[in-house]
């Protein structure tokens, strides 16, 4: 079967490549907009997904947003007589750096607190230095280095960069870490202090209940959940996988079409296969390995240039491959390419040998 699918795609070489191609546009654009989606998601909300914390206390009128919820500094020192318990403190803001401005969010923890980033340049926080920050390496686009300033005006506050952290960013803006004694001052300097959560590290029932009856007016959330509701993150997401979701739709009209036209075109040679003694589940088969075999090459080729792909764009377009992901869309696209296929089932269950015979006459 295999040696007689082969045979017929070299023959109809132009024909069987026109129709890989088709395929293999879909699946890039498929990894593609995937990749756009990966990479907005991450840029939207990478602080808080590689945050060590899983579950999130925040106050419950809320709405399980972060930008929402607040909490006094009485209440923080209640909370952090509870180890296992870290304050964390999320506000937006616009750091002057020498003649420019860059956004930001600045988030203040604990400076040995389980939720401090991993440093990959220069040193971590420390108790001694409340001005100390540790900085997104996405920063050093805009020229920040270890040891430059970063003047708060609101606050009239300096900081000080010691560190280079990754991937850490919230709302599309680059994360400042800061210690707890730093941001106090600089939140005081615009009115009360207040911290936005307080985060555990697993879900602790004695330590989550132990912290409800000391802050009534608060509720446990998911890392999920939180991420979800950063600001536009669900509708980027969404747009972006109804965007999948209807291309996947499509290639599924448009590879049938393709397969329904091919197998007309055929639809004499099946007669006469069938009059040789062939059945239609062995012709039906026939072109299913046909087109398994045109959709792994072509799915794989695309896979590749996505690859590629990656290694070219800009820096500033976000963009981020998932390999399961990839392969669970190789998959479904696969799976669309052989339901395109069998929508052409029903001529070649109807070819007619004696039909087909008259015309070969």
């Amino acid at each position: 079967m295999l040696s007689l699918a082969f045979k017929e795609m070299r023959f109809f070489k132009l024909k069987y490549v026109l129709v890989s191609f088709i395929l293999f546009f879909i699946a890039f654009l498929v990894f593609i907009i995937n990749g756009l989606a990966n990479g907005l998601s991450s840029d939207n909300a990478s602080s808080i997904q590689q945050m060590a914390a899983n579950t999130y206390y925040m106050h419950e009128d809320a709405s399980h947003r972060l930008d929402r919820s607040t909490f006094t500094k009485e209440q923080k020192e209640q909370v952090t007589k509870q180890s296992a318990v870290e304050p964390l403190g999320v506000q937006m803001a616009s750091l002057q750096h020498e003649d420019a401005k860059v956004d930001v969010t600045l988030m203040g923890i604990e400076f040995d607190s389980f939720i401090h980033p991993e440093v990959i340049e220069g040193i971590s926080l420390s108790q001694n230095e409340p001005h100390a920050v540790i900085v997104d390496q996405s920063l050093k686009k805009d020229g920040v280095q270890i040891g430059d300033t970063l003047y708060e005006e609101h606050a009239d506050v300096t900081l000080t960069v010691v560190g280079f952290t990754e991937g850490q960013t919230y709302s599309h803006t680059p994360v400042v870490f800061m210690n707890l004694d730093g941001w106090e001052e600089m939140i005081a300097a615009k009115g009360n202090v207040f911290y936005n959560a307080f985060v555990i590290h697993d879900n602790e029932p004695i330590v989550k209940e132990a912290l409800g009856v000391l802050i009534g007016d608060g509720e446990w959330v998911e890392k999920d959940q939180v991420v979800q509701n950063i600001p536009g993150y669900s509708a980027e997401q969404t747009s972006l996988y109804m965007m999948l979701a209807f291309l996947i739709v499509i290639a599924v009209f448009v590879l049938g079409a393709f397969f329904y036209i091919m197998t007309i075109q055929k639809i004499n040679q099946f007669g006469i296969l069938k009059a040789l003694g062939a059945r239609s589940s062995f012709l039906i088969a026939l072109t299913l390995m046909q087109v398994i075999v045109l959709s792994i090459v072509s799915i794989g080729l695309a896979m590749i240039c996505t690859q590629l792909t990656q290694g070219i764009l800009p820096a500033d377009i976000p963009f981020a491959l998932n390999t399961r992901m990839m392969l669970k869309l190789s998959g479904t696209l696969l799976l669309v390419s052989l339901f395109g296929s069998l929508l052409s089932s029903y001529n070649i269950v109807q070819a007619d040998p004696l039909t087909a015979m008259g015309r070969a006459e």
